[in-house]
């Protein structure tokens, strides 16, 4: 029987390492194939839904932080410019996204009838939005 030499050892350590790379690269693979399929189904939502989303978590996050009533309408037309969204003062997903926003914080409901009035103008519907929305997130 021969000895094993330094250059079978060598094989050895060259199959394991070829062996753990390609492990690594099918778990590489496997992760990018998920985000693809994430990704893909985000980008199935409408872009309405995106903007409500993102007015839900914006607000979320000016509740918790706080700040000035002007700065958050100003944001609240960047994010919809971002999303293509035109007149977002009249559509209704702002104010359900805001309502849904309010949910995500937990705000009272003393809270939650300041914003509304606050932010509603006084419109019935816009304001109906805010708490179908509020409601809906508690859900």
């Amino acid at each position: 029987m021969r000895a094993k030499g330094p250059l079978q050892f060598s094989g050895v350590l060259l199959v394991a390492v070829l062996l753990l790379l390609v492990g690594c690269s099918l778990s590489a693979s496997s992760k990018s194939s998920s985000d693809s399929s994430a990704s893909s189904s985000a980008s199935s939502e409408s872009k309405e839904t995106q903007y409500r989303n993102d007015v839900r978590d914006f607000t979320a996050s000016y509740v918790k932080s706080g700040g000035r009533i002007e700065d958050f309408k100003r944001r609240l037309g960047d994010l919809a410019k971002e999303r293509g969204i035109t007149d977002w003062e009249e559509n209704m997903a702002t104010y359900e996204g805001i309502g849904r926003g309010l949910g995500k914080a937990k705000v009272s409901q003393v809270e939650l009838d300041t914003y509304t009035a606050n932010l509603s103008g006084g419109d019935p519907k816009k304001a109906k939005a805010i708490k179908d929305g509020f409601d809906d997130e508690k859900d």
